[in-house]
């Protein structure tokens, strides 16, 4: 009896600990991560920066609380982790002096915000509010949305009126409280002179002396952001820092070749200024970066590679850091652990600009390249966009000619042509979902007939590769066979082009099997000046349609570019954008190559077109033109 009674007694004990875990659970505090505070280029906004999402709001139970005899404001965020450093910030002016952000206590879990104001500033203009579960502070009113609080993020400007005299310096980040130092360097032409010569090749320790001393961490230029540490990372270069920071438009040095990003209005940690940071420090001859002070308000970035002119910056979500890297080293998925999706497009006339702006679900990771003829924006989290919206978006207006594409692995990219007069600016919302365009002279250009030249290339021919072929049928779908469609198409851009006065070769004329190995061999004997292979798609479903451009080698980015965007004008169907893939044919092929994906025999509608003449020729013509065009800009 008593043996039963024992396990009836742990029986009893089992359930009420079931029950009690239970209740834990249901019960359990939702913990929002707290990353720290970025402050803008003004101080009029402070946002304390989170990761996740959360059901509930983050500012839930805030309660400001003034101490006006110390001129100052706290408050509490509850059920929150500081999953950074403690940090201490002070300010040389404007309204805030000093921010401390800390663990205040850890059961329950508390974050508690300290803002030290001027005493001039009236407490009761603080504002606080929550975007999109991301906690905002306003030290003032602005004109612009409260959302959508944009900074200046890219510029082709080397200038600027607000150059030098933006009120924003974060004097030092310490442990312990210390009077903020209002000190406001000015260099004379002489000690510019000199911190550009520390910065090139001068061995004048007397120079660098000088330098050190006057940009101690005690000492700091007025910036709109200052860099704090740089590291290796995502095979690039992160640099990090408080603020946000402002590219310049990028330029090339050569001998040896290298990429320069200045980042204007900045300051330097003296810890790494002007120091040399291999990429592998393994191999001291490979890509390597130098950062330090070139101006007295430029912090200049110098990557010296052999693939320097591919380096592009990074922006993060919260548009603290900067990741300077090869694209072709890099993975979208290693860049931001939420996806996004863009959702909405607007356009604004200016009294002298042209806004337009898009706006995403989720904050965005996005990379800027610019050159003389276009703007490319890579959102490299953003999965999905209306094609139909946006293209109603840029109807009738200067962004006519903008394009979006959605890359395999990379995520979306914004194309703008541009011509030699037009400047552009790009500003980015301090809660990360809005990115904006600002342009000058914008028009969108003047569609016209492709020039072509009367001369080839010398002694090269144009390769074009019908896919498939002989009993290698390729998709068949309804009695329809893909390697039909390809050499129909096929021999109709060799018609074209060899009109226009192009040698071309194809790898097979009628209806017969070649190997992979033997398209390489019939193309590296012949010594092309490209080579483009023609296929249709195909998948299990019914629904995919549209088409793509592959490639493989860098050096064939660009053909692949010019093609695709010629196929997407002249054919309606889904721009399914570019894909960097190791198909045989293009990865064994020395010269520049593509293979292209001329539409979906599995899709209903797409096969119905694939088989017409009109289709067929669209293609056709889409293909030679970007050729032509591609032969034009390297001749």
């Amino acid at each position: 009896m008593g043996s039963n009674n024992n396990l009836i007694k742990k029986f009893i004990l089992i359930i009420f600990l079931f029950v009690m875990t239970l209740f834990q659970i249901a019960n359990a505090e939702e913990v929002f991560k707290i990353k720290g505070i970025n402050v803008d280029t003004s101080t009029a906004a402070i946002f304390v920066n989170t990761i996740g999402t959360y059901q509930s709001s983050i500012t839930n139970g805030i309660k400001l609380v003034k101490i006006p005899d110390e001129h100052k404001i706290y408050f509490d965020i509850n059920s929150s982790i500081l999953i950074s450093k403690k940090q201490d910030l002070y300010f040389n002016s404007g309204a805030i002096k000093q921010i401390k952000i800390s663990q205040f206590t850890t059961n329950p879990n508390i974050v508690r915000v300290v803002m030290y104001f001027d005493d001039n500033y009236n407490l009761d203009t603080l504002k606080i509010g929550n975007i999109n579960n991301q906690l905002v502070v306003m030290t003032q009113d602005i004109s612009d949305n409260f959302a959508q609080y944009y900074q200046n993020t890219y510029r082709d400007k080397e200038k600027n009126t607000e150059d030098y005299y933006n009120p924003l310096v974060i004097q030092s980040e310490a442990t312990t409280a210390k009077p903020a130092i209002n000190s406001n360097v000015q260099y004379s032409p002489k000690e510019l002179v000199q911190i550009q010569q520390a910065f090139g090749e001068s061995n004048a320790n007397n120079i660098k002396d000088l330098v050190r001393n006057d940009l101690t961490d005690n000492i700091k230029l007025r910036s709109k952001y200052y860099i704090n540490s740089v590291t290796q990372q995502n095979k690039g270069f992160l640099i990090s820092g408080y603020g946000s920071p402002t590219i310049q438009k990028p330029f090339i040095l050569t001998n040896p070749t290298r990429m320069v990003f200045d980042i204007v209005n900045s300051n330097v940690n003296q810890s790494f200024n002007n120091k040399e940071i291999p990429l592998n420090p393994n191999n001291l001859s490979g890509d390597k970066i130098k950062i330090g002070r070139f101006d007295s308000n430029v912090t200049r970035i110098v990557v010296t590679s052999e693939n320097a002119k591919q380096y592009l910056p990074i922006f993060s979500s919260d548009n603290q850091s900067l990741l300077i890297v090869n694209p072709a080293n890099l993975s979208s998925n290693t860049l931001a652990q939420t996806r996004t999706n863009l959702i909405k497009y607007k356009y604004q006339k200016n009294l002298s600009t042209d806004d337009f702006t898009l706006t995403f679900d989720n904050p965005v990771v996005w990379g800027i390249k610019r050159n003389t003829d276009n703007l490319y924006v890579y959102f490299f989290n953003a999965v999905q966009y209306n094609d139909a919206v946006f293209k109603s978006a840029i109807n009738g207006t200067p962004y006519g000619d903008l394009n979006l594409a959605l890359l395999k692995n990379i995520g979306i990219r914004l194309t703008l042509p541009l011509n030699n007069n037009n400047e552009i600016n790009t500003y980015f919302s301090g809660d990360g979902k809005n990115f904006r365009i600002r342009a000058t002279n914008l028009t969108p250009k003047q569609k016209k007939e492709t020039v072509v030249s009367t001369t080839t290339p010398k002694g090269k021919i144009i390769i074009i590769d019908p896919g498939h072929g002989g009993t290698d049928y390729g998709a068949i779908r309804d009695g329809i066979n893909e390697k039909d469609i390809n050499l129909d198409v096929a021999k109709q851009v060799q018609s074209i082009l060899e009109r226009k006065g192009f040698k071309v070769k194809l790898t097979r004329t009628n209806d017969t099997y070649l190997s992979l190995e033997e398209r390489c061999n019939i193309t590296n004997t012949s010594n092309p000046y490209l080579f483009v292979s023609i296929h249709v798609n195909s998948c299990m479903g019914t629904e995919p349609k549209g088409i793509e451009t592959h490639y493989y080698h860098d050096n064939s980015i660009e053909l692949a570019n010019t093609i695709h965007s010629k196929m997407t004008k002249a054919i309606k169907t889904p721009n399914r954008g570019l894909f960097k893939s190791k198909f045989y044919v293009i990865n064994h092929t020395s010269v520049p190559a593509v293979l292209l994906e001329i539409g979906f025999i599995s899709n209903d509608t797409e096969r119905a077109e694939l088989v017409t003449k009109k289709r067929q020729r669209d293609t056709a013509e889409a293909i030679s033109e970007g050729i032509i065009e591609y032969f034009n800009n390297h001749k």
